[in-house]
């Protein structure tokens, strides 16, 4: 655990270096993206049944790749993503865990504005944000909690999650958890039953896990070979 940490915090240091001309920190709004996903019927996740036209949200990393639940993306044959200024582009999963339930998007297309990841890690007790779904260009609301577990279990995801004391709407799975200066703390996975909140995977947990934090400053290699059996590519299993 402590080399995941060193390696996360490496990354964000190379994020603050070198990300390149043009490249944009943007807050909660401007860095969530809004994702739409085609599947064929009857596919399942974790044993729960997916809708075959499904929504959700994402948030654009320093790498230029998006950030969502794996849920949203599981099984897709085809992804849309639409930023905040309304442009859409065509999506491909890059990395999934499906045990995390998290994945990255990556799309065919630039994305200048990203959102900053917060080194440290989530407090109980501190106020954060999440974006809420709208319709088709609607300006974004923005639903506020505060943090009031950081070590939540929810729905046997193997890690522990941050309990956000915002309520959950349809939609909203995907989408980032931000603390009060805009930086990225969690990707949100879970509303908690029964109490209707919304619960999201550390930052720093899919840093460590899929290793995408870093900001792209030259074409991509191929990612190496996932080492655990559960870590999947195109999300189909």
């Amino acid at each position: 655990m402590r080399s995941s940490r060193v390696n996360f915090t490496a990354g964000l240091a190379v994020v603050l270096c070198l990300c390149g001309p043009g490249a944009a920190v943007a807050g909660p709004a401007r860095s969530t993206v809004w994702i739409e996903v085609l599947r064929e019927d009857g596919l399942r996740f974790n044993g729960h049944r997916l809708p075959r036209n499904g929504e959700g949200m994402g948030v654009v990393t320093p790498s230029r790749e998006i950030a969502t639940a794996a849920h949203v993306v599981w099984g897709a044959r085809a992804i849309t993503v639409t930023d905040a200024q309304g442009a859409r582009l065509a999506a491909t999963v890059a990395q999934i865990d499906d045990r995390a339930d998290v994945a990255v998007l990556r799309v065919e297309g630039p994305l200048e504005h990203f959102a900053a990841i917060r080194v440290k890690p989530a407090m109980a007790g501190e106020r954060v944000d999440a974006v809420a779904r709208v319709p088709s260009g609607a300006v974004p609301r923005i639903a506020s909690g505060v943090v009031g577990a950081t070590r939540w279990t929810s729905y046997g995801v193997p890690v522990p999650l941050i309990f956000s004391g915002i309520k959950g709407e349809k939609g909203m799975s995907g989408g980032g958890l931000f603390d009060a200066a805009g930086e990225l703390v969690g990707i949100i996975i879970r509303i908690d039953r029964p109490s209707g909140y919304l619960t999201a995977l550390p930052i720093g947990e899919l840093c460590a896990r899929l290793s995408r934090c870093a900001a792209r400053t030259e074409p991509e290699k191929a990612p190496p070979a996932p080492s655990a059996a559960r870590v999947r590519r195109d999300g189909r299993g």
